[in-house]
């Protein structure tokens, strides 16, 4: 009967050719493309060890904190305006992208000068990195917007690739965290220059309204319209990436190589979820426009389809996860398989949960959003106060589930009352 209802809501969902189509072509490219960005993590966390590697996952951290300011939520407002024909106003986005890509990357700097040498090179080559990764993420956003995910998937691909060859080359040279991260940036820098060459081959210019769209009215008007979902995605990175700097902070560097090591595979169960949502989220922006029924009969389908899938693949990974800890990452990690079997009450959580807010997004509410994820924020750095002192890397961990349950369960809440009185209203 389960099985039935499940490929019941499947079948609903793929009568959409475009959607269906998006799904493949993303599904494909994001498949290949995080596991080939697996295989990296895996070959630097068993060539460098867990400090060395705990090194590279500090900086990371830090740098995905700052990426915040760099994207300012900006590809998803790109991705909204474009599938709603607003093309003026994403030459705007692009352009505002530009300057707040700099100015993350000078907050990076200057919070290296804190740190140590080796990890003030990790952060700086990183933070560059993180910079041509800005950019590429808004052109990819327009793609998105159009419902054209081939373009995406095929460089994604290649730059995986990419960085997967460079490391082995770079790893070789010199076993260190600022030598990976030379091929983490070095591949999205040759990712940057093929878009370009693609974008002039095809001639599509993507800032056609360019003279139009810079205006400073126009920046201020979408600074104010992204700030929301800025303040989100950095209270969203905040929560996911302070554990691993308050790790350091409380424990051994090696601490926070070992809770990567964990959490790597846990973002390697999140690929669906990532997938769909990509292959999805432009139709809900459309259908958000003026959010009815047909919107919702989206948002429940998907929902309930989300649900089953995170204690599906939940259920897998449970039995397997021990055997793959040591398929993938050896003896040194064997502590990272408790951490894992927590975290897995997050992916339950966070498949409905990426959805959701993907949802309140498209039907601009993101200022909800907002209003949750700070609650969810300051409960996730306070319980990482309280948990990580006493039980280390599994108290991280349990911060992060209850902050998720937290989050999904608030937002779920929220549309359910929002749908439940508009359908109401239309129905007087």
């Amino acid at each position: 009967m389960g099985i039935y209802f499940f490929k019941k809501i499947v079948d609903e969902l793929t009568k959409d050719k475009k959607i269906l189509s998006n799904f493949y072509i993303q599904g494909l490219g994001q498949f290949i493309g995080r596991f080939l960005f697996f295989v990296f993590l895996m070959v630097s966390a068993r060539v460098l060890g867990a400090r060395e590697f705990g090194v590279f996952s500090f900086s990371l951290s830090i740098c995905y904190l700052f990426y915040t300011v760099m994207s300012f939520g900006l590809d998803h407002l790109a991705v909204k305006w474009v599938a709603r024909e607003d093309f003026e106003r994403f030459s705007t986005i692009a352009l505002t992208n530009l300057g707040t890509t700099f100015f993350g990357f000078f907050l990076i700097f200057v919070v290296s000068f804190f740190f140590d040498r080796h990890i003030f090179l990790t952060l700086n080559i990183l933070g560059i990195g993180f910079c041509f990764f800005s950019v590429n993420t808004i052109i990819f956003s327009y793609f998105r917007g159009l419902e054209t995910m081939k373009f995406e998937s095929f460089l994604l691909v290649g730059q995986r690739l990419i960085l997967l060859l460079t490391s082995f080359v770079f790893l070789s040279i010199n076993k260190s965290a600022p030598a990976i991260s030379i091929s983490f940036s070095l591949s999205l820098f040759l990712s940057f220059v093929c878009i370009w060459v693609i974008l002039y081959k095809k001639k599509i210019n993507l800032f056609q309204n360019s003279g139009l769209a810079f205006k400073k009215e126009k920046i201020i008007s979408i600074l104010k319209e992204a700030f929301p979902l800025a303040l989100v995605s950095g209270l969203g990175i905040i929560y996911y990436r302070i554990d691993s700097v308050m790790i350091a902070g409380y424990r051994q560097i090696s601490d926070v190589g070992i809770y990567s090591g964990a959490y790597m595979v846990i973002e390697g169960i999140m690929l669906l979820v990532r997938v769909i949502m990509a292959a999805t989220f432009s139709r809900l922006s459309q259908y958000g426009k003026l959010p009815d029924i047909k919107f919702y009969a989206l948002y429940k389908k998907l929902l309930v389809l989300l649900i089953i899938l995170s204690l599906i693949l939940c259920s897998i990974m449970y039995v397997a996860g021990e055997f793959v800890f040591d398929l993938f990452l050896g003896k040194e990690y064997q502590s990272s398989v408790s951490v894992f079997y927590i975290l897995l009450l997050s992916v339950i959580a966070l498949y409905p949960g990426t959805m959701v807010t993907q949802a309140l997004i498209a039907i601009d509410k993101q200022k909800i959003y907002m209003y949750i994820a700070l609650t969810c924020t300051i409960v996730n750095i306070l319980l990482n106060f309280v948990l990580i002192p006493q039980y280390g890397i599994q108290g991280a961990a349990w911060a992060t589930v209850i902050t998720d349950i937290i989050l999904t369960v608030s937002c779920m809440t929220y549309c359910s009352v929002f749908f439940k009185k508009r359908i109401m209203s239309k129905c007087a």
